[in-house]
């Protein structure tokens, strides 16, 4: 009987066949993930082995004819069949991980990197700028290089540690230093007229609306007087002031004015025409005047249009801005866009790059040095140091710009009264009755029969005023203004004398408060003795008292001047913000955080933002053109300055501002050091290792320090090449995260001396992405030097990217052996940025005549412009390359992968189950680990990779698309129909019902847009933590 060596049973029946023998035949095409490399299994070793019993060419095994299972002979074959099965097994385990795309150990990745002296990235630390606040009376605080400060954790998160990169120096009066935001009031002849708004040092001015302000500009009666109306009145009790808007001058009157003004600059003195404009500028200040027409206004001065058409040059080109004052096209200013999509903008809008640290700050000596430059008074402080201490106080206190000349005062004019007669009733007769029903039996009737004669009648005199009662307030010395008719130029004088007393006079008796005035001499009248008429038509405002002026509060933004670039009164810019004061031992290079409510965001001025900028130069001046003004500090920043622009009054800049990264510095006893062993080693308790970013080859530095009897030993990529004698130690970090320091045996690297406890390590522990705090939540003082009062981080936190992982590793290897520390070739950047320390992905490409790469975070995680790994990525990129090619470094452009798919579902599966699957294996194929840069996604893949989930039948794409920036855009309603946004959005359909499924997903390139503006690549992924990208349904019948 023959029988099967495989299943024993009759050869004849059996249906096995012929049995090929182990070892079964090894054969892997190129490019697989995961290596065949079993030379058999249990099932064919046993089968080999039991055809092997009824091999001919093996006499001696002819004895053992049985093929039962219980026989001991079969029972040990079946052993070594077990044997070889578990030899097979981990000899194909061991030759997957011989390769790079194959091995499936993390250790195994990082031991065949060392073979190309790749070292797997082992994370990098974030970093943050953290600002400081100093107890009020403190001294100056030093805060030492290490000072801890640590993260209140949200729920789910852990605390974090941070440490400060460099030392810093604090002070109290630098906490939070404001802008300038009150000047002395600039109130001149020339502005008087368009002045909006006075402000006044006092909260009970006792003003109401149309009350008249007098402003003196010199003394009377050559100086100037000019009157405003208050229109409304805004208390401040917290700053004790009041703000008193005013009337509108009017722009006719404001243009004439200034036209009139020149005029009598340029006409001769002593000339009637000269006399007659400067009397119409006198009146237009007052309020009077007749501004109905050119014709109308000029006859009320006595000029006229011939008169001054054929007068000289001066008096023509007055005419001629009157007509065109009257001839304005009153043309308005369109308002500003604005709508989401300006919404958006400002809100996205980057902050300026600024330089990596205070070495890197371009400076030059003109700025240094200046008139302007703070070293001036530093300097000054050096030869007379007994200042140093009361020298800024006292200089910033006294008035450096003369108060101004001509403006003798601003007064309120809280009287408003007639003259003495003015109600008086007329002299009454006897005439004919013209009344037809009466007149027979009333012959005469009483009648008017004229006015009284206010001289002869009423005694009255040349500047000599009479009001029409007794008003106490009314002093000597005191200012009024009598306005005789509706447009006749008022009269301003000064009170002589004051008296009040009785009068009997026009038929009518009652007491008058008699104002004898100033006459400039014996023969000149301020104010003639008014008729009759004049006098019932003259209202005189008196009782005139002193307003204090208070500082006036300064309206414009701080930072970004406005796209239209109209200038600001403080001279302020994006580069250079005035302060409140002057300011003392600010240098160059010191970082500040400017913060505040942001102005240019459209419609809201309730966006938070802040912005870090370094010093550039501290200047210390006055403004000539303030009156009475003090010394203020001007702050200059470096390179563009503020990006954004913010409402003043809300603007803080903090100046107690340093650099910290993430981890807590360590210093522990590793051991003793033996000179009869080699490669010592020892394991770091405290893991894991803290790396920081530095613009090197791998974009990570240790913070790792080794000394060994008080003497520093160095790291070093390979032992294998250094010398017997060096102090040299190699570090290696395991899946856990622990760091492991190995020494050398003498040969390679010298050995450990021998000595008690003598091996220390001063390092830091805590890295990666947790590091990437929100701002304002690193607030807890760890290390509180004396005098510092809290911390806060008005920033966020970034650069923190977690250790590079196995899959990470695979892709990243081959690159060490591509760009080789030097940029040669444009594939080069990308395979240099890919390779550095937190970059996830990176792309290069030449555009014109320079280099753009593109590079996303890893783990897609932010990289702003102002974090370490951009600087240190942007050095190391133009360090290592061509130094004529310029190199610009952007992140990438995200596009969001949209799929609407139904899936068919095979008998017996269940939708709960299989659609947990398709979704992970669709993040995971199309998530950003697997995804490149500029790498366009095709309808082909998506069906690919749902139709190899076990228990789909079929797929019905439905929608297929991405969504960009402008799209989503779109969606809030800007420049687009808002109807259907969301099948609009998904599917992209080019009509509605019709299924226009796309066959791939354009992912474009770094390149030039259809505005000439440069884009990075684009990268296109499914983003897991918004599902609504991806809707799968099961299909129904």
């Amino acid at each position: 009987m023959s029988c099967c060596s495989a299943c024993g049973k009759h050869a004849c029946a059996c249906g096995c066949g012929a049995i090929a023998g182990t070892p079964l035949p090894l054969a892997n095409r190129p490019g697989l993930d995961a290596l065949a490399y079993r030379v058999g299994r249990y099932a064919d070793f046993r089968a080999t082995m039991q055809a092997g019993l009824s091999d001919a060419t093996l006499p001696a095994l002819a004895g053992l004819r049985t093929r039962e299972t219980d026989d001991p002979a079969m029972a040990l074959l079946d052993a070594w069949a077990v044997g070889a099965d578990v030899l097979s097994f981990y000899t194909e385990r061991i030759a997957n991980e011989a390769y790079l795309r194959t091995a499936t150990e993390r250790r195994s990745v990082l031991e065949l990197a060392r073979l190309v002296d790749y070292r797997l990235r082992p994370g990098v630390a974030a970093s943050v700028y953290l600002a400081y606040t100093v107890e009020k009376d403190s001294p100056p605080v030093t805060i030492p290089v290490g000072a801890r400060a640590q993260s209140v954790p949200a729920p789910g998160e852990q605390m974090q540690t941070f440490e400060t990169a460099e030392p810093l120096e604090a002070r109290y009066e630098w906490n939070a230093l404001r802008p300038r935001l009150t000047r002395p009031q600039d109130i001149t002849l020339d502005n008087v007229a368009t002045l909006d708004a006075l402000w006044v040092a006092s909260t009970a001015t006792g003003l109401k609306p149309n009350d008249r302000l007098l402003f003196l500009f010199g003394e009377l009666p050559a100086g100037v007087p000019v009157v405003r109306q208050v229109q409304s009145i805004e208390v401040q009790q917290q700053s004790g002031r009041s703000r008193l808007l005013l009337q509108p001058f009017g722009a006719l009157q404001g243009q004439i004015v200034a036209a009139a003004k020149v005029a009598v600059a340029a006409l001769s003195g002593g000339t009637s025409l000269r006399d007659r404009i400067e009397r119409l500028y006198r009146g237009l200040l007052l309020g009077g005047g007749d501004v109905g027409s050119a014709n109308r206004l000029l006859g009320s001065f006595g000029l006229e249009v011939g008169t001054l058409a054929g007068g000289p040059a001066a008096a023509q080109a007055f005419l001629l801005a009157v007509v065109k004052a009257f001839g304005g096209d009153g043309a308005v200013s369109p308002s500003p866009a604005g709508g989401f999509g300006a919404l958006f903008g400002a809100l996205t809008r980057q902050a300026t790059l600024q330089p990596a640290n205070s070495l890197r700050l371009q400076r030059s000596v003109a700025a240094a040095l200046g008139k302007a430059s703070d070293a001036r008074p530093q300097l000054l402080l050096k030869f007379a140091p007994q200042l140093h201490d009361t020298f800024y106080r006292a200089w910033a206190s006294v008035p450096q710009g003369e108060p101004s000349p001509a403006l003798n005062g601003v007064y309120a004019l809280r009287l408003a009264s007639p003259l003495f007669g003015y109600n008086a009733p007329r002299i009454m007769g006897l005439g004919l009755n013209d009344d037809p029903a009466t007149k027979g039996t009333v012959p005469y009737v009483s009648k008017p029969d004229g006015d009284w004669d206010a001289i002869a009648d009423g005694g009255e005199e040349d500047d000599l005023v009479q009001l029409d009662n007794a008003y106490d307030g009314v002093q000597a010395g005191s200012f009024l203004l009598i306005q005789s008719g509706r447009y006749g130029p008022p009269v301003v004088a000064q009170a002589r004398r004051v008296q009040v007393h009785p009068r009997s006079a026009y038929g009518i008796s009652g007491k008058t408060t008699g104002i004898e005035l100033v006459k400039p001499d014996a023969d000149t009248s301020v104010w003639q003795a008014p008729s009759m008429s004049t006098l019932r038509t003259t209202q005189v405002h008196a009782q005139s008292e002193s307003l204090p002026l208070a500082e006036l509060v300064i309206g414009d933004e701080v930072g970004a001047l406005a796209a239209d670039g109209s200038p600001r009164s403080t001279g302020d810019s994006a580069t250079r913000l005035t302060l409140d004061g002057a300011v003392d031992g600010l240098k160059a290079g010191r970082w500040v955080i400017v913060e505040g409510r942001r102005s240019d965001v459209p419609g809201t001025d309730a966006v938070s933002a802040a912005e870090l900028v370094m010093l550039s130069a501290v200047e210390q001046g006055v403004d000539a053109n303030l009156p009475g003004d003090t010394v203020h500090s001007t702050l200059v920043f470096a390179n563009a300055g503020l990006a954004y622009r913010y409402v003043r009054d809300s603007v803080t800049v903090r100046a107690n501002v340093v650099r910290a990264t993430h981890g807590e510095s360590r210093r522990e006893v590793l051991g003793s050091g033996s000179g009869a062993a080699s490669m010592q080693a020892f394991v770091l308790k405290q893991p894991p290792l803290t790396w920081v970013s530095a613009a090197t080859v791998d974009g990570v530095q240790s913070t790792l320090t080794l000394r060994v009897n008080d003497l520093q030993w160095h790291e070093t990529r390979n032992l294998a090449f250094v010398g017997a004698a060096d102090r040299r130690f190699v570090t290696a970090t395991d899946d856990d995260g622990k760091t492991t320091v190995q020494f050398g045996d003498g040969v390679h690297g010298a050995r450990l001396p021998t000595g008690i406890e003598n091996v220390v390590a001063t390092y830091r522990n805590g890295i990666g992405a947790p590091g990437n705090v929100r701002a304002g939540q690193v607030s807890l003082l760890a290390t509180r030097p004396l005098g510092v009062k809290e911390v806060v981080n008005p920033l966020r936190a970034s650069g923190g990217a977690d250790a590079e992982t196995r899959d990470q590793a695979r892709r990243n290897v081959p690159l060490a052996v591509l760009a080789l520390d030097r940029l040669v070739s444009v594939a080069d950047y990308a395979d240099f940025a890919r390779s550095f320390g937190g970059v996830g992905k990176a792309a290069a490409v030449k555009l014109g005549g320079l280099v753009q790469v593109t590079i996303a975070g890893a783990a897609d995680a932010p990289i702003d412009a102002t974090s370490d790994l951009y600087r240190n990525l942007l050095l190391a990129l133009r360090r290592y390359g061509d130094p004529s090619l310029p190199v610009r470094l952007d992140v990438r452009e995200l596009l969001a992968l949209t799929v609407s798919a139904k899936v068919g579902l095979l008998p017996d599966f269940a939708w709960e189950s299989v659609e947990p699957t398709v979704r992970a294996a669709l993040l995971d194929v199309f998530g950003f680990e697997r995804r490149a840069l500029a790498q366009s996604v095709y309808l082909s893949e998506l069906v690919a990779c749902m139709q190899a989930v076990r228990g789909v039948a079929w797929v019905d794409v439905d929608a297929f698309g991405s969504l960009d920036e402008a799209t989503l855009l779109a969606g809030f309603g800007v420049g687009g129909d808002k109807q259907n946004d969301g099948a609009v959005l998904m599917s992209r359909a080019t009509a509605a019902g019709v299924a226009a499924v796309p066959p791939r997903v354009p992912v474009r390139p770094a390149r030039y847009d259809e505005h000439g503006m440069l884009r990075p690549a684009q990268l296109a992924y499914l983003p897991p933590n918004v599902p609504d990208t991806l809707l799968l349904q099961e299909a129904t019948p």
